[in-house]
C-alpha cells in the first residue's frame, strides 16, 4: 500500500502559525489584563474600601460622642425649665448611632470578603497558570515543531522525481533537440602496463 504525502497546502501551515502567534499574544495581553484587575481590586477592596469605612468608624464615633455631648447640655439645660426640649439632639444622638452602625457593619463586611476575594483569585491563578506556562515555553516548542513541518514539506515539495522519456528506446538518452542518441557500453579499463 502506498504511503502518499497529501500535501495540499504549506501556506495554510504558515497562515496557522501566524494564527497561532497571534492568539498567543492576545492571550497573554488578557492574562495579564486580568491580573492587573484582580491586583486594583484586592487594592481597592484592602485599602481604599477597609481604610476608608475604618475612617468612616472614627469619624461617626467623634459624631455620636459630639451628639451625645449635646443631649446631656441640653438636658441639663431643661432640668428647671420645661420649656425647654431635648428631642432634636435625641433625634441627631439616634442618627449619628445608626451611622456609626451602619459604618461598623460595612468594616466587618469587608473584612469578610477580603479571604474570599483571596480564595477566588487563587482559584483562577491555579486554572489559568496552565495556560501561561505552555505561552511561556510550552508555545515556543510548539511553534518550533511547527516550523520544522513547514521546512520538511518545503524541502519535499522541491524535490523532483526523476523521469525517464517514454518513447526513448533502452540504451538511449535524451538530448536537449528531442534527439535519442544510443550509448555505448562502457569499455573495460585496460591493465595498466608495468614498467
Amino acid at each position: 500500500m502506498s504511503q502518499d504525502a497529501r500535501v495540499l497546502s504549506v501556506q495554510a501551515l504558515r497562515d496557522f502559525k501566524g494564527s497561532m502567534i497571534k492568539f498567543v499574544e492576545e492571550a497573554r495581553g488578557a492574562l495579564s489584563g486580568v491580573d492587573m484587575e484582580l491586583r486594583r481590586m484586592r487594592d481597592w477592596l484592602e485599602r481604599d474600601q477597609l481604610g476608608y469605612w475604618q475612617m468612616q468608624v472614627k469619624k461617626r464615633q467623634e459624631a455620636v460622642m459630639n451628639a451625645r455631648s449635646e443631649l446631656s447640655k441640653r438636658q441639663i439645660a431643661a432640668k428647671g425649665n420645661s420649656s425647654i426640649s431635648d428631642t432634636e439632639q435625641k433625634e441627631n444622638l439616634r442618627i449619628a448611632m445608626q451611622k456609626l452602625r451602619v459604618a461598623e457593619e460595612k468594616v466587618a463586611l469587608v473584612k469578610k470578603l477580603i479571604p474570599v476575594l483571596h480564595h477566588e483569585i487563587a482559584e483562577y491563578k491555579s486554572c489559568a497558570a496552565p495556560l501561561g506556562d505552555h505561552m511561556s515555553g510550552g508555545f515556543e516548542k510548539s511553534l518550533g515543531v511547527l516550523e520544522k513541518m513547514v521546512r520538511s514539506l518545503e524541502d519535499y515539495l522541491a524535490l523532483q522525481a526523476p523521469t525517464t522519456p517514454r518513447d526513448a528506446p533502452a540504451g538511449t538518452s535524451a538530448r536537449s533537440g528531442g534527439e535519442a542518441t544510443a550509448t555505448a557500453p562502457a569499455a573495460p579499463a585496460a591493465p595498466a602496463a608495468e614498467g
